[in-house]
């Protein structure tokens, strides 16, 4: 660790957990004083707590005594810290806001020239919010884009495990401790992501639970890390509408999936672009050309690449869309023989160009 002057990390925890105490007010002390000894001896404790002088040395010390505890839960779990006088510390999250002067996380934090997105929507995602997740996380793993989310159900999840399926890197951060990220299923997805060479971020110490209030605190992180931010799909109350709005304030580029005008989980959505908060995401590749990642010519040449077998599987890949249909829908349109449609809808399957839903609705991959 690359601390300014001589603090130490024991005491940048220690001064972190003594109450009141925010980012500005710890980046204001520690960038004013050399050390924590030089604190005390020029007079910061009646300066920046006035009202706690009195009792302040046995807060101090209690203070302390859990930094410690801390440090020592960290190697135990190997958990890493990292603070914002640190070099490696991500400099978009060091810009926003009362960013967290300390981060802990597992894993492994990618270089800063990495572009990092953040996909985020409802826990109560639909059939269609769900594909575009696969297709947004596929195409951004596949360019070498970090996908961060928030670890939660729905859209928070299929974007970090499309990511990883996709052999690409994604970051998790979570509204609690470390070691209270739950037990299994969700458990069983964090070890995925650090397996998979990600990160599962947090702004606070272990042994602190999930708490509603830390929830929008989070998704400021989550938005504060990121280039971008596409927000899939939500409806109107939602946490999804709280990063995005993060993101706004931060001078993040936005982008809203639109959706049905008549669907719950597309009103959000609708209504960021309809105000002009977010960008129109009708493309992965859009998006990525909107942020100088990609070419339009990268993006024209990708869409001339897809060669049929045969004229039966063109009629039926032109016949599909993103929103699902059902086999016989596709038997009428096409005017094919039963056992032609399903050989070619296999095949197009085996080359991932469209997915079959349960049911025997299809839906195009790409």
């Amino acid at each position: 660790m690359n601390v300014i002057k001589k603090w130490e990390l024991e005491d940048l925890i220690t001064f972190s957990l003594i109450k009141p105490s925010n980012s500005k007010l710890l980046k204001k002390i520690v960038e004013s004083y050399d050390s924590a000894q030089d604190f005390f001896e020029k007079g910061g404790l009646a300066k920046y707590y006035p009202n706690n002088e009195g009792i302040y040395h046995n807060i101090y010390e209690e203070a302390k005594l859990l930094a410690n505890k801390e440090l020592e839960i960290c190697a135990k779990e190997q958990i890493q810290i990292l603070t914002i006088w640190d070099e490696d510390y991500p400099i978009p999250l060091k810009n926003i806001d009362y960013p967290p002067p300390i981060l802990y996380y597992r894993g492994v934090l990618q270089k800063p020239e990495l572009n990092v997105i953040s996909i985020v929507g409802t826990r109560k995602s639909s059939v269609y919010g769900r594909l575009v997740t696969e297709q947004f996380a596929t195409c951004f793993a596949n360019h070498n884009i970090v996908v961060c989310s928030g670890l939660a159900a729905g859209i928070d999840i299929i974007a970090h495990l499309k990511t990883i399926e996709n052999h690409g890197i994604t970051y998790a951060v979570i509204a609690s401790g470390l070691d209270k990220y739950y037990t299994g299923i969700t458990a069983k997805n964090a070890n995925k992501i650090l397996d998979s060479g990600g990160a599962i971020i947090s702004e606070y110490k272990s042994d602190v639970p999930a708490r509603p209030g830390y929830f929008p605190q989070r998704n400021r992180i989550i938005s504060g890390l990121s280039r971008a931010v596409i927000v899939i799909e939500c409806p109107e109350k939602s946490g999804a509408l709280i990063t995005a709005k993060f993101a706004f304030n931060q001078g993040r580029e936005l982008f809203a999936v639109p959706g049905n005008i008549n669907a719950e989980n597309s009103k959000g959505t609708n209504l960021l672009i309809k105000n002009d908060f977010a960008a129109p995401a009708l493309s992965p590749e859009q998006v990525l050309i909107d942020l100088d990642v990609i070419s339009s010519e990268k993006l024209e040449f990708k869409k001339e690449e897809i060669k049929f077998d045969n004229p039966q599987e063109k009629s039926i890949y032109e016949n599909l869309n993103f929103e699902p249909k059902h086999i016989d829908s596709i038997l009428q349109d096409t005017g094919l023989d039963i056992s032609e449609l399903l050989v070619a809808l296999l095949n197009l399957e085996f080359r991932s160009l469209i997915k079959q839903l349960p049911g025997k609705y299809y839906i195009l991959q790409k």
